[in-house]
């Protein structure tokens, strides 16, 4: 894909273009006949123009949300479902499961399945919310679980356990990143718990006291 402008300025265009057409050291891409001109062309390193890669639906219809993440647990963070939902309990093994989110320092928050997993959003742009660990997510998480946890249903014991450790895992890497940096970090790593981006980070990072507290 390439960005195309028209001669003067006052329109653009993202145009997708076939893989045998990207610029190896040739002549390249060209831009369609109504947007001729590249807006703001960046060179690779290597002689030609720097690309950026786009996924795109081939068709537009209706179906089920492909990413594994936080937004798979929504209906568990809202309480929405109701304590004998069948969905419930297959949710809960999800939620638990290490190849998917499940980290001993939080739940990450994209599946490491997942074909967006820790990819830049943009180039130049780290990764966010590709993967690392959100405290503000995996509060609500805990919320989710603790009411579970004190609802008769089928699945109430299994929530409890899943709170207890999820609970433990997440307070336990904070004070320890607390206690070596100083700081509340904005997100922490998913395969260290190091706490990374800004700090001091005291919004919602700070939902952890809450969490200890066990105030949902």
């Amino acid at each position: 894909m390439v960005k195309c402008g028209t001669p003067d300025g006052s329109a653009s265009v993202e145009h997708d273009v076939p893989a045998s057409e990207l610029q190896q050291g040739g002549a390249g891409p060209k831009c369609p006949r109504k947007h001729p001109r590249f807006l703001f062309p960046l060179g690779d390193g290597a002689g030609g123009l720097q690309m950026r890669e786009r996924f795109k639906a081939t068709k537009q219809r209706e179906g089920w949300v492909e990413h594994l993440g936080y937004v798979s647990l929504f209906p568990l963070m809202l309480r929405l479902l109701p304590a004998d939902a069948p969905q419930l309990p297959p949710l809960l093994e999800l939620l638990r499961d290490p190849k998917a989110i499940w980290t001993p320092y939080g739940l990450r928050s994209l599946a490491a399945s997942d074909r967006f997993y820790l990819r830049p959003n943009a180039p130049g742009d780290a990764p966010y919310w590709r993967g690392a660990i959100w405290i503000n997510l995996n509060y609500l998480v805990l919320s989710g679980l603790h009411h579970y946890a004190h609802t008769a249903g089928p699945a109430q014991a299994r929530a409890a356990e899943l709170y207890d450790e999820l609970r433990t895992n997440l307070v336990t890497n904070m004070q320890r990143q607390w206690e070596e940096t100083g700081y509340l970090w904005e997100q922490y790593n998913q395969d260290t718990g190091a706490g990374q981006r800004n700090r001091p980070f005291a919004g919602w990072s700070a939902l952890v006291l809450l969490a200890i507290a066990e105030i949902y």
